[in-house]
């Protein structure tokens, strides 16, 4: 492999040949209009998530919690403890409902080995800050009524990542015992610049660097305050004091590594126990593709972080 698909000797070549088909298939231009585009994610979605249930056996029930509708996910045959993670898909805000939110919730359930529910918070354009925070609240303060916050975990990807952070920033704003543990993958409490932006059009052969998540990009914050610590709490070192220990996740080739690796760093400069787990040559959202042994590291290192500090 030459340019921008050569990789270190440690990829695995599954990783390796896998970028590649995807970066053929990027090639394509996405749909412009916002059904289009959620029924191109959801396809996406849905075939990644038939490969996941393959390998990771699980049961999956329909429900409901504070009036926002939920996905359960448990292992096949589970009998475990109370312990409880919050799955918050990514997707920009503005896709990844179902097969989305299943895909991230399925592995982590069958390597966890505990209960992940799904939630599935208001999209935009229809629904803007803080309308997604809103739902995920609603969701965690009711568990918190049937069990200990310290048996709660919190994780999502991309937008979940940023997801994650802002309703971190809310429980503590409202006063109520902040999660067990949480998880911030290729996504967190801050905009996502930096040089990982600029360099990933190099290391994954696009023109130009993506459209990252910002102010000025993303429809969810139409209308929301850069300096309002409950969109970018990674801004505010007295939230970060406060929040619970937190694995991050990225890749070299991922947009977000810039801001989830200063997430990382301004945590750990607050004095919040945190930890930073960086791939070589992934890219963003790499363990999507639930089979390659970069992904089962990652659903590893997730089970490793929860069961050692989930009560």
């Amino acid at each position: 492999m030459t340019g921008f698909h050569k990789f270190a000797p440690w990829v695995s070549a599954e990783a390796a040949a896998l970028f590649a088909a995807e970066a053929a298939a990027s090639a394509e231009p996405l749909p412009s209009d916002i059904a289009s585009l959620r029924q191109h994610y959801d396809a996406f979605n849905r075939r990644h998530l038939a490969i996941a249930r393959d390998h990771y056996p699980v049961d999956i029930v329909r429900d409901e919690i504070a009036g926002v509708a939920v996905d359960i996910v448990t292992p096949a045959g589970f009998e475990g403890d109370r312990r409880t993670l919050l799955c918050l898909h990514g997707g920009a805000f503005m896709w990844g409902r179902g097969a989305g939110a299943l895909l991230e919730a399925v592995p982590v359930a069958a390597t966890a080995r505990v209960r992940v529910i799904a939630v599935e918070y208001a999209l935009a354009p229809e629904h803007v800050f803080p309308a997604a925070v809103d739902d995920v609240f609603a969701v965690y303060r009711a568990l918190c009524g049937t069990q200990a916050a310290r048996s709660i975990g919190i994780y999502g990807c991309s937008a979940g990542g940023a997801l994650t952070a802002q309703t971190v920033a809310r429980i503590i704003a409202e006063g109520l015992s902040v999660p067990g543990a949480v998880a911030m993958l290729h996504g967190t409490g801050l905009e996502m610049g930096g040089d990982s932006r600029a360099s990933t059009a190099f290391l994954t052969g696009t023109d130009a660097a993506p459209d990252a998540p910002s102010l000025a990009t993303m429809p969810y914050l139409a209308g929301a305050r850069a300096g309002d610590p409950l969109v970018f709490p990674g801004e505010h070192g007295d939230v970060l004091t406060q929040f619970p220990p937190s694995l991050l996740v990225t890749g070299t080739r991922d947009f977000a590594a810039s801001s989830v690796s200063v997430m990382h760093r301004r945590l750990r400069a607050a004095g919040a126990d945190a930890d930073l787990l960086h791939f070589d040559g992934m890219w963003h959202a790499h363990h999507m593709a639930t089979t390659l042994p970069e992904s089962r590291e990652t659903f590893v290192a997730l089970a490793r972080h929860f069961d050692d500090y989930l009560a």
